[in-house]
């Protein structure tokens, strides 16, 4: 009927008013607000940030800058309004997150563009200074931020431009900020979700913040204890075949997998799942003729007893040696249900959750 979505226009007019405020510095309130807030040169700075001595109105209007950052980039002009590491302006990600072991031992972590190029002759070349001795490691690393950065230049007779992703020949209006946060609202509304269902669900709470480190795959994998350790084995602990993430350890290893197979032997999840938004959609299919409130409260009890149960599994491994069976993690999805399945309200819930277990039995 074209009726507009109140909260995602109220969005877009924030991010109006946060492009006003990059991309016409010189309005009659600009400078005021930047001297009454004390903003900085550069990079997030550029932005009022101290929530303490904000107004009303501006707390509102910072409400709209991580929207605003991600729809933007930087086209370098004289680099002194763009942070090196944290805005984005080369590639698709900012240096600081895709170059993050350089960025931990760079010399100046907060530091406009301007300050890494240096002037030679009719030309120029970037330096980005470390505080020590590059490892081993770090030199690949180091090597291809250069030549990343060999093909850009500071123009000192060009300010710097903000550009809107989306559109970069057209620019920002108010219509394009509202389609992009409709867009980007279903991106982002898996993970709102979760946060609501995770925090929500009837289990023990140090479950329910294991959990909510494995959607946010946070959890010490190898692959994510890499990032620190580059020498470690990534290899999974459980199968030996693939690197140990997230995603491969809950879903993708073979012995996880034949757990998933004898859930769906007895009517319960799924087992065509890729990744841990289709697992959790998986939960909420069940083929038990069940209505939908109980469908999430059997999908809240029997996900998280099958990735706890692996991952108690996975570091009997790693810490005492022990040799993995797939019968393992059932045993103990088994214990884990029984012992939780008093929070799972009505008979219906609990003929289910007896259903599935039943299989192995």
């Amino acid at each position: 009927m074209g009726i507009l979505n109140m909260a995602d226009m109220n969005k877009a007019l924030l991010l109006k008013w946060l492009w006003c405020w990059i991309d016409n510095p010189s309005v009659l309130w600009g400078p005021l607000a930047r001297e009454r807030y004390n903003c900085g040169l550069f990079g997030r700075a550029l932005f009022p940030q101290h929530a303490r001595s904000l107004s009303g109105i501006w707390k509102g209007i910072m409400g709209g800058l991580e929207d605003f950052v991600q729809a933007t980039r930087w086209v370098i002009g004289t680099g002194d309004r763009v942070s090196f590491w944290s805005d984005l302006w080369t590639g698709n990600r900012p240096l600081g997150e895709r170059y993050a072991a350089i960025f931990r031992i760079a010399v100046n972590t907060d530091a406009p563009v301007s300050s890494f190029w240096r002037r030679r002759g009719g030309d120029g070349y970037w330096e980005v200074l470390v505080r020590r001795n590059l490892n081993d490691h770090e030199v690949d690393g180091y090597l291809q931020l250069l030549e990343e950065l060999h093909g850009v230049r500071v123009v000192e007779d060009r300010l710097d431009q903000i550009i809107w992703k989306p559109k970069p020949a057209e620019g920002f209006s108010v219509k394009g900020g509202y389609d992009w946060v409709r867009r980007h609202r279903v991106v982002e509304s898996w993970m709102a979700r979760k946060h609501k269902e995770v925090w929500g669900c009837k289990i023990p709470l140090k479950i329910k913040a294991f959990m909510w480190l494995v959607y946010q795959e946070k959890i010490l994998t190898k692959s994510y204890i890499s990032k620190w350790v580059p020498d470690i084995e990534k290899r999974c602990v459980l199968c030996g075949a693939e690197d140990e993430t997230v995603t491969h350890l809950f879903i993708a290893c073979p012995m996880v997998k034949q757990v998933w197979r004898w859930m769906s032997m007895a009517g319960g999840l799924g087992d065509s799942f890729t990744n841990l938004e289709s697992l959790w959609q998986s939960g909420k299919s069940l083929r038990n003729p069940v209505d939908r409130s109980v469908r999430a409260k059997v999908s809240q009890i029997l996900i998280p007893a099958v990735v706890w149960s692996t991952w108690l599994i996975r570091n009997h491994v790693v810490f005492r040696g022990s040799i993995p069976y797939a019968e393992n993690i059932w045993e103990s999805v088994i214990r884990m249900v029984s012992d939780w399945g008093v929070f799972c309200v009505g008979a219906t819930s609990v003929r289910l959750i007896d259903g599935v277990l039943d299989v192995r039995e």
